[in-house]
């Protein structure tokens, strides 16, 4: 048997099918930890390695907004210009992981839209197909 012609088997289309729906929800699964380890990451405080004059350590806020009062306090102005780097890096990959977990879950929805229909015998959004008439 030619490899292309017979491929997949039939013997193993349902495994296959089973197989796609497994990679579906590993990616779904894949797609809310990312949303969820992103948000997280903005909601945690960002703290510097420094301490202030009371022995707390200098905290510039979190990812979604910052608090430069401890830091101005502390030290002027150098250590304001690292809690906003600090800030910086700490958005510079939450953001983006939030952002790659959320095309991963609009991804698959629009592959299971996409699916539904097609299995429902609609060809495009305009409405059903109609069935093919034979030779009469």
């Amino acid at each position: 048997m030619h490899p292309i012609r017979g491929f997949p088997p039939r013997s193993l289309a349902p495994k296959c099918r089973a197989d796609v729906n497994n990679r579906h929800f590993a990616l779904a699964v894949a797609g809310v930890a990312l949303v969820a380890v992103g948000l997280l990451a903005l909601e945690f405080p960002v703290y510097l390695n420094q301490y202030d004059q009371y022995g707390m350590q200098i905290s510039c806020g979190r990812g979604f907004s910052a608090n430069l009062t401890q830091a101005a306090e502390a030290n002027g102005n150098g250590l304001v210009a690292h809690c906003g780097t600090a800030l910086l890096i700490r958005r510079a990959w939450a953001i983006p992981t939030v952002v790659m977990g959320w095309l991963v879950l609009t991804g698959l929805l629009v592959v299971r839209v996409h699916g539904t229909s097609r299995k429902e015998g609609h060809d495009d959004a305009s409405g059903p197909a109609t069935p093919r008439q034979g030779p009469q």
